[in-house]
């Protein structure tokens, strides 16, 4: 009976046949870029932030009052879903007003 175990021949077969099934596979920092973004939507508070921000563009101080969780708490969310591209920022007078990327998004979230 043959062993279930691949040999590291096939280990490294497999893993090229995984990049042409998933293309982001190909480079790290596509793969990183994917990563990020998964990792951002992976968390009931993020996905609370997603769904405001399908409303409406709103500054931390407005999201911190809507969730009713601390500031640090929101600012260290706000900054995994910028890492994973899920929302930008933009400075507005004395605020940093946060946008949902809707077109890189809303696909994920149906």
């Amino acid at each position: 009976m043959k062993s279930s175990v691949k040999t590291t021949d096939e280990a490294k077969f497999i893993v090229n046949q995984s990049k042409t099934q998933l293309p982001t596979l190909q480079e790290y920092t596509k793969t990183k870029e994917t990563a990020d973004f998964y990792k951002a939507l992976g968390d009931e508070t993020r996905l609370r932030i997603i769904g405001m921000l399908l409303i409406d563009n709103l500054c931390m101080c407005e999201i911190v009052d809507g969730l009713d969780i601390p500031t640090s708490t929101i600012s260290h969310h706000l900054k995994l879903l910028e890492r994973g591209k899920v929302i930008r920022s933009q400075k507005e007078g004395r605020y940093t007003v946060y946008y949902l990327n809707k077109n890189t998004v809303l696909p994920f979230l149906k």
